[in-house]
């Protein structure tokens, strides 16, 4: 099986065997290249369409609700039913704020478990401070099944009324959260 060449010295030919391995490895690299080239393409829609949902979702969290407004966080709905003032006061506090403003929403949990509540919310008075929870006899501090909802109530004590800014969001959520706008006077 040895065949000579133009200079007349004999070469080996290779197998066909060898021949059919060397172009399935060829064609196996070309492929692989070309997976990789067009997967990169496919990756940058991957991400348009990414930026896109968290644009969606930076939206959602970044507009304000109001009052009677309900918005969702995650797999978790939250719908502010009322936002008002209480001659209530718990003499066991150690402060005594000026006003005390009662949040009263509802959570509804779509998620597969129970989501605790009372913990949920973050309340900010007119002059951007973060305002302190504070204790009256319908507070709550519980859980909401999955599936189900319950009416919350959640106090703080503020020294000047105005304009109030509530934040919803589940105590482990990742989610940003939404935001709703009230006045109280």
């Amino acid at each position: 099986m040895k065949k000579k060449n133009e200079a007349g010295t004999a070469t080996k030919k290779r197998p066909i065997y060898k021949r059919i391995w060397f172009w399935l490895l060829v064609l196996i690299m070309i492929g692989g290249i070309g997976a990789i080239a067009g997967g990169s393409g496919n990756d940058s829609s991957e991400n348009q369409a990414d930026s896109k949902t968290e644009k969606q979702s930076e939206s959602t969290a970044d507009k304000s609700h109001k009052v009677g407004d309900e918005a969702t966080v995650g797999k978790v709905s939250y719908k502010l039913n009322s936002v008002e003032t209480t001659d209530e006061r718990n003499e066991f506090e150690d402060t005594n704020p000026k006003n005390v403003v009662v949040a009263k929403y509802t959570v509804t949990n779509n998620s597969d478990e129970d989501v605790p509540v009372g913990t949920d919310l973050d309340v900010y008075g007119s002059d951007g401070k973060k305002l302190k929870s504070y204790a009256v006899s319908d507070n709550t501090l519980d859980s909401v099944a999955s599936g189900k909802k319950a009416d919350v109530e959640a106090a703080y004590g503020v020294d000047e009324l105005g304009n109030i800014e509530l934040h919803f969001s589940p105590l482990a959520s990742f989610d940003d959260a939404v935001k709703f706008h009230t006045t109280v006077e």
